[in-house]
């Protein structure tokens, strides 16, 4: 990025695509506080000059054979799709990641020495990762590196002690029958992913001057392979054949990343896109199948539910996610925050650093809520019985 930064004082498309993105933020933060998304983005005089001006320049640079393939080049459309990510079209992300891989073809491919020596594969890796997940499609770009284990000196570090509560963390997940070998291996590595956030936040004199780059690194991998490893040979729609848990865990993970271990702002595009999907997949999973399914399975539907609202913090589509956490703790006879907690322990969920947002979720949701003469319906063997009590 600092290199990016650099050859925009001599480079007008490099200029034009970065002061896009800045325009792009400024616009995001308009629109949160107007709560207009869409013409506020859309019409935003400032990101619409300098994306203008920016896609004028980078065309410019198409045109000329000797700078079509520039470090240059590869920085004005990175800065283009960025600020596409950040406003949220993803149809224009759609258009410049395709040129974007073009080009890399064109240039070697993505393992070619000029991209692996220069500043611009970082940038090229995370933006298509970035965008995968806001498309919640296959990364473009395989990872050009071996994914490495966790240095065994490193997990001595931030693992809790054994008597330690910490312990339960993810037991949730590796005790669920419905979730893949694969899913499971990635969500082992996200464990001590989530360890280290714990270890940095609450005793951050263990931690080394490397131990950051490293999981930089590892959540760039554990994203990667979250959105790619449901894309068998000959497989055009694998979400398809996917259970509805394994479906919504996935698709949790990738927003618990974007959300927790990485912030992206909700308000943006990627963050709105996220929140969508997540939607998408938590509605994909009906309540009927839950209630068929073995009773741990609502406490993974409710984390995903937790990691929704979070993430949703002053969209529209919050209320969902609040509502069908109310519905599912009528179903199963939650009544008490206590109740929760201790479930939530079990998956992704520290009590001393997520409390207050989570319990502030759960009081939104047990405050003012009916359920409705059709739910009532729906499951009349179990409303305001408690038969699928998990405590």
């Amino acid at each position: 990025m600092e290199l990016m930064v650099r050859s925009s004082f001599s480079d007008p498309g490099s200029f034009f695509g970065l002061m896009s993105m800045c325009a792009a933020h400024r616009a995001v933060l308009a629109s949160q506080r107007s709560g207009n998304w869409d013409s506020v983005l859309t019409n935003d005089p400032d990101y619409c000059m300098m994306r203008a001006k920016s896609i004028q320049e980078m065309s410019a640079k198409v045109r000329d054979p000797s700078r079509r393939l520039s470090n240059e080049a590869f920085d004005t459309i990175i800065n283009l799709l960025t600020g596409s990510l950040i406003i949220g079209e993803f149809s224009e992300v759609h258009t410049h990641l395709t040129g974007l891989k073009s080009m890399v073809d064109l240039r070697g491919g993505i393992t070619d020495e000029s991209i692996r020596s220069s500043s611009m594969l970082s940038a090229i890796i995370t933006t298509d990762i970035k965008a995968a997940s806001g498309l919640m499609t296959k990364p473009v770009f395989p990872l050009t590196w071996d994914a490495q284990p966790i240095p065994s000196e490193i997990q001595q570090r931030i693992r809790p002690l054994a008597s330690s509560p910490l312990n339960r963390l993810g037991t949730g997940f590796s005790a669920n029958t419905f979730l893949s070998p694969a899913l499971l291996k990635i969500i082992s590595v996200l464990r001590d992913m989530v360890f280290f956030s714990i270890t940095y936040q609450t005793n951050p004199t263990v931690i080394k001057p490397g131990d950051q780059d490293f999981f930089r690194i590892l959540n760039c991998e554990a994203e990667h392979q979250l959105l790619g490893y449901i894309y068998g040979e000959g497989s055009p729609n694998p979400e398809h054949n996917l259970h509805p848990i394994e479906a919504v865990t996935r698709v949790a993970f990738i927003c618990y990343l974007n959300h927790f271990l990485i912030v992206s702002p909700s308000s943006s595009g990627l963050g709105r896109a996220l929140t969508k999907h997540l939607k998408t997949a938590l509605d994909g999973c009906k309540l009927p199948l839950l209630v068929g399914l073995p009773n741990q399975n609502f406490g993974l539907y409710v984390w995903a539910l937790f990691v929704g609202a979070q993430g949703a913090l002053g969209q529209p589509e919050r209320q969902w996610f609040v509502e069908r956490l109310a519905r599912v703790a009528m179903i199963c006879g939650w009544q008490s925050w206590e109740q929760i907690s201790k479930l939530m322990a079990e998956f992704f969920f520290v009590v001393a650093l997520d409390s207050l947002n989570w319990r502030s979720i759960w009081d939104e949701a047990m405050t003012g809520f009916v359920i409705s003469e059709s739910e009532e319906l729906e499951f009349p063997s179990l409303l305001g019985t408690g038969a699928l009590s998990l405590t």
